[in-house]
């Protein structure tokens, strides 16, 4: 995963983590911004002082340039970071956010952390990583010992040394050197902290108002340029922080999320407008309001269980969608370049995924499946932890927070639980999706079928007469075949009816050439919805009508039933236009069959 989707995902966790009860939303924001001359001023004189003995570090040669990028990632509405300042001081109530953020490495949540998305707090190290010269400052307001305060701080990781015959880990802090006696970094504290947050460029608090700044110097961009990263920053945040953007039902609590660059906002548009996230979102919804929400065409929802122990776990929608064009973003990928940067959306392509969420309904990952069968379709899916068994999926993630590994838990039932239902989910979706292998020697007649958002076409096929099979080399129209046979033309879809009462349709072209001993075929036409990727359904779709059979040399079509039709053919070659209304979420399915008489 890319430092920089590493980065959103850990920070918004730890923001969503410290959220505030009865606030509501928490703001969520990440800013890019060329540091004015007065900023780098400030950091170089008043926070990274005597910056040149930082063993390690090459802080010294980036504030003497003129020119410094920075990140800051800010939330409020959360309750900052709290707690003493000494790692080994007790909290009275139980808070050590200060000393786990910046002075402890590697700490598992504590016990009131219960439904959080952070176990290991690796959130707190991706910054510095992401730092070209490993090094943040932090900025916070929180409440303690009943009062608010603000705390400021610098922080750099920079190489092991020694000093006076000690050795040192090469973690270096900036803060109040008088109160920093006893060797425990402290930081500047009260008005002093918000007016030196101030000078380098922070947002300030307003009254009664907590959270936390981090300002990221000199960010590594890998080669993308400042606006492409933070366009890619942008990208990461809507494809994994989607569900929080999704209101709900009863839903008191979500994420605002904004992400601008030089003080222009970079707009994140509504998951349920950006293709395939609506799928996702349409799935998220079966799960959490089944109730209010009415499950698209094709829609599936099960429930997960685990019969031994017995638990129901949770629930897995899955929603088949038409394929849409991809959104042009510029983040630095270049879809020609294979060895080239990727994007921020997990899969540029098809999808056919299951977002897999548990309480902080934050997307753990993106857990692939069987790949549609046709083109013109594709799926998405989610499958969310009950809250009862969040803590055994929790435990089973890595530091990064970015799979379900069974093998991290230890043999029990809890492993059990999350074996069975991972197992259960992929068993469900690959009954769904996994399509027949295709036989080459058919016996029946010849059939040609087209999907039509892709164009996904066998070019030919030929006809087969009366208990004739076909030949292994004639699907796609082998052209020493000397037997009547259906090309498809194109297939596009179309808009249909007049302005204000438009429609969606499917329009397609179809040649008919027969063989020259022929003396006519019968053709078959069949219409229908193939949202599972692999069977033409002609019930799935309401809307599904043939409106118009268009030909110069064929007659009016016999229906047979709602989608069946059967037209007969004379010799030589014919040109069909097929249209055909349908729904706004299903592509329309042609199965063409041509029969010798």
């Amino acid at each position: 995963m890319d430092p920089l989707t590493v980065l959103v995902r850990e920070t918004a966790q730890n923001s969503w983590d410290a959220r505030l009860p009865g606030v509501g939303e928490v703001q969520f924001d990440i800013e890019g911004w060329d540091l004015e001359a007065g900023e780098i001023a400030a950091l170089r004189s008043d926070v990274f002082t005597k910056y040149s003995k930082a063993s390690g570090l090459s802080i010294d040669q980036l504030l003497s340039r003129h020119e410094v990028f920075g990140i800051y990632i800010t939330d409020r509405g959360t309750r900052g970071l709290g707690g003493p300042l000494e790692a080994d001081t007790e909290s009275p109530d139980d808070c050590y956010d200060w000393v786990n953020f910046l002075l402890n490495v590697g700490k598992a949540r504590s016990s009131t952390q219960s439904l959080s998305g952070g176990t290991y707090g690796f959130g707190k190290t991706i910054s510095y990583l992401v730092s070209s010269v490993n090094a943040i400052v932090v900025y916070t307001r929180t409440r303690f010992n009943g009062r608010p305060v603000s705390r400021l701080i610098a922080s750099a990781v920079g190489d092991e040394f020694s000093y006076s015959r000690h050795l040192y880990t090469g973690r270096h802090w900036w803060g109040d050197k008088v109160a920093n006696s006893a060797g425990s970094p402290h930081p500047v504290m009260g008005r002093e902290a918000d007016r030196l947050a101030a000078r380098i460029g922070m947002r300030q608090f307003g009254y009664e108002e907590y959270g936390t700044s981090i300002l990221i110097l000199a960010p590594n961009f890998d080669g993308r340029t400042d606006s492409e990263a933070m366009q890619f920053i942008a990208e990461s945040a809507l494809w994994h922080l989607w569900p929080k953007m999704v209101a709900l039902p009863n839903d008191s609590c979500g994420m605002a999320i904004s992400v601008s660059y030089n003080g222009l906002n970079i707009a994140i548009p509504s998951p349920s407008e950006r293709p395939p996230l609506q799928a996702f979102v349409d799935a998220y919804r079966a799960v959490n309001d089944p109730e209010g929400f009415t499950p698209p065409l094709g829609a599936t929802v099960e429930l997960i269980r685990c019969k031994r122990p017995k638990a129901e776990v949770g629930h897995l929608a899955v929603v088949p969608t038409v394929w849409r064009p991809r959104a042009d973003v510029s983040d630095g990928a270049d879809s020609a370049d294979t060895d080239g940067m990727l994007p921020a959306s997990p899969f540029p392509r098809a999808a056919h995924h299951i977002a897999l969420l548990r309480s902080p309904r934050l997307v753990v990952c993106y857990m692939e499946g069987p790949a549609p069968v046709e083109g013109g379709t594709e799926w998405g899916g989610v499958f969310q932890v009950n809250d009862k068994y969040d803590h055994l999926f929790a435990n089973s993630e890595p530091p990064t927070h970015d799979a379900w590994n069974v093998g991290l838990l230890e043999k029990g039932p809890g492993k059990t639980t999350v074996n069975v239902s991972l197992r259960e989910v992929y068993r469900i979706v690959d009954a769904l999706w996994r399509g027949a292998p295709v036989d080459e020697r058919r016996s029946t007649d010849g059939v040609a079928r087209v999907a039509d958002e892709l164009g996904h076409l066998v070019s030919s096929v030929a006809a087969a007469g009366k208990g004739q099979a076909e030949s292994a080399g004639s699907r796609g129209g082998a052209s020493g075949h000397s037997g009547s046979r259906v090309d498809i033309v194109w297939a596009r879809p179309i808009v249909l009816g007049e302005a204000g009462e438009e429609r969606a349709g499917t329009a397609a072209r179809v040649r008919v050439s027969t063989a020259s001993s022929s003396q006519g075929v019968l053709l078959s036409v069949n219409i229908g919805s193939a949202l599972d990727g692999k069977e033409i359904d002609s019930d799935l779709d309401p809307a599904l009508e043939l409106l118009e059979f268009r030909s110069d040399s064929a007659g009016e079509p016999h229906r047979l039933d709602r989608s069946k039709y059967e037209v007969e053919l004379a010799s030589g070659v014919s040109e069909i236009e097929l249209v055909v209304a349908r729904s706004d979420d299903t592509t329309v399915m042609f199965d063409l069959g041509v029969q010798e008489l």
